[in-house]
């Protein structure tokens, strides 16, 4: 019985994500509001029945996708914050955190080039800087270093979480130029030098 469950679930698991993708790549051909629900679910090889068994509507769909996706990526913002505490960071190597944070967007492009290219989402944006201030500030707290900063911690928050939120949109509507090791690495040198000595100003 416990098989016979574990089965469906891994169905109900592949038929969600075959509709999901089937309608990011629509968004990406015809773009959402010319998409249907016919449209998605024929491009996914399923009946419509199938697709409202699982979402109400192409909205409700789309919420549930963005959802997701920013869910993972904050678990694994989380699950990197930690290495931070116990090591100084290395001018040659990116931050574990920025490492993460590229290599998800890059695993996932199809997906961030609807959110910030084809339906430039503001909602999504702001849900995407929270995800990144959120984990930030739990990577500072850890270090208990917030009565040493010489900056007051919402302003740091701030500036970080949008000038990497800001990096990572242009980067994607630059179509990637640059890997995503090689955006951690500069970010990360970014961080360590500051601005002024990053542009030779001592």
């Amino acid at each position: 019985m416990a098989a016979d469950s574990a089965a469906q679930d891994r169905r109900i698991s592949r038929t969600r994500q075959m509709i999901q993708n089937s309608m990011v790549e629509l968004i990406l051909e015809k773009g959402f509001e010319k998409i249907s629900v016919k449209d998605i679910a024929d491009h996914a090889n399923v009946n419509r029945s199938t697709f409202y068994a699982h979402y109400q509507d192409k909205f409700e769909l789309l919420d549930t996708v963005i959802e997701e996706k920013l869910h993972v990526l904050s678990d694994s913002l989380r699950n990197v914050s930690h290495q931070f505490l116990s090591t100084r960071l290395r001018f040659d190597e990116p931050d574990p955190f920025l490492s993460v944070l590229f290599a998800h967007i890059s695993g996932s492009l199809k997906f961030y080039e609807v959110m910030f290219v084809h339906l430039e989402q503001d909602v999504f944006t702001i849900k995407m800087q929270k995800v990144i201030r959120d984990a930030l500030y739990e990577r500072i707290s850890g270090l208990k270093m917030e009565q040493r900063l010489s900056v007051p911690l919402d302003l740091v928050l701030d500036y970080a979480s949008f000038a990497v939120m800001g990096v990572a949109q242009s980067w994607l509507k630059n179509n990637t130029v640059y890997t995503p090791h090689h955006m951690a690495l500069q970010l990360t040198r970014l961080s360590s030098l500051g601005i002024y000595k990053a542009i030779g100003v001592e």
